[in-house]
């Protein structure tokens, strides 16, 4: 039985949460945090096995309780928000640095729609009740020194980089790593709720020195850009080398597919693709990673110790595909390394 303790400050939001994980045999509700305060009291008293907190609280806000929270005793939280494509949204991936484990919008309305929002509250507590709270952002200070260029990275490689529970953190830490100059561009799928990639890319564009956005189809590759697959479309790579979207149907589960862009990635590029599958739960990417190797391209994964969920990486590591295994901060120096231009 996951015992749950909701924390949010709209009594008919409460409501409907209760009334809705009260459903689920598996899931108990013990008790219900009107602020961040009250959560942080019942988080002790009530000893829950997961925490879904809104953010915009009064007293004390969301990120203030987990911040406390995870700094202190840390428990699985689920961050469920309304907070999505706005530039508040931002706030939620500050969430997510501090210690929550993963983040989704609240359930509302009727409909089909309503209805996987309802679904995947359910089913992302399961996920989140067996995950070790850990704080990515912790691994890399402010002053920590970028990797430095050694003759200049290729323009004709590009970088691929798949993540999910656990990612946006991680990113984070990857593309703050790599040096301000760096050439090759870069293209990334995350598993996120809907809503919340646009805030993903303004998050990720204030953390690093790079221009981020949500990939259009069509456009061109450029130097400098982190391309972000968009909410529930594939990303590929195409001669161009440009980006192409498509909303084909997902591949075991995923649309994004994690390995729909590495399996680009190997057939167009070959030898000059790059291919990097940090934190995650499943096996999305294990097979796309593969296929780099295969071609002869490099493959890094994010080791265990520092994924909050060592899921995709292991798979992909057992199936042959990790050429380097390492830690968060180290990936970004693993990155500059095969695809700097070496002298003859």
């Amino acid at each position: 039985m996951i015992r749950v303790l909701i924390a949010e400050d709209s009594p008919l939001m409460a409501s409907v949460m209760r009334e809705l994980l009260g459903k689920d045999p598996e899931i108990k509700v013990v008790g219900w945090a009107k602020n961040g305060e009250d959560a942080i009291r019942l988080r002790d008293a009530l000893e829950p096995d997961v925490i879904t907190m809104d953010l915009n609280m009064p007293v004390l806000s969301g990120l203030q309780a987990i911040q406390t929270i995870s700094s202190t005793r840390p428990i699985p939280i689920l961050v469920v928000s309304q907070m999505t494509e706005s530039e508040d949204s931002e706030i939620a991936f500050e969430a997510l640095r501090n210690g929550a484990i993963d983040v989704m919008g609240k359930p509302s309305g009727y409909g089909r729609e309503a209805l996987k929002t309802k679904e995947a509250l359910i089913s992302r507590i399961k996920a989140v009740a067996h995950v070790r709270p850990i704080r990515l952002m912790a691994r890399l200070s402010p002053s920590a020194p970028r990797s430095k260029t050694a003759k200049g990275e290729r323009k004709d490689a590009v970088v691929v980089i798949g993540a999910s529970t656990g990612g946006p953190p991680a990113l984070a830490i990857v593309l703050k790593s790599l040096p301000r100059d760096f050439a090759t561009p870069i293209v990334v799928v995350q598993h996120i709720a809907p809503g919340f990639i646009t805030g993903l890319a303004q998050w990720l564009k204030r953390e690093s020195p790079f221009s981020v956005k949500v990939a259009t189809g069509g456009e061109p590759l450029v130097s400098g850009t982190i391309y972000l697959a968009p909410d529930n479309t594939h990303l590929e790579l195409g001669e161009g080398p440009k980006v192409l979207l498509n909303d084909s149907l997902p591949v075991r589960g995923h649309r994004p597919s994690v390995d729909r862009l590495m399996e680009s990635a190997a057939r167009l590029y070959k030898r000059r693709a790059v291919g990097v599958l940090l934190t995650g739960m499943g096996s999305d990417g294990a097979e796309g990673l593969k296929k780099i190797r295969e071609a002869g391209g490099k493959t890094i994964v994010q080791d265990e110790a520092t994924s909050l969920v060592f899921g995709m990486p292991r798979e992909a590591t057992l199936r042959g595909a990790a050429e380097v295994i390492s830690p968060v901060e180290r990936i970004a120096e693993e990155i500059v390394k095969v695809t700097t231009v070496q002298e003859s």
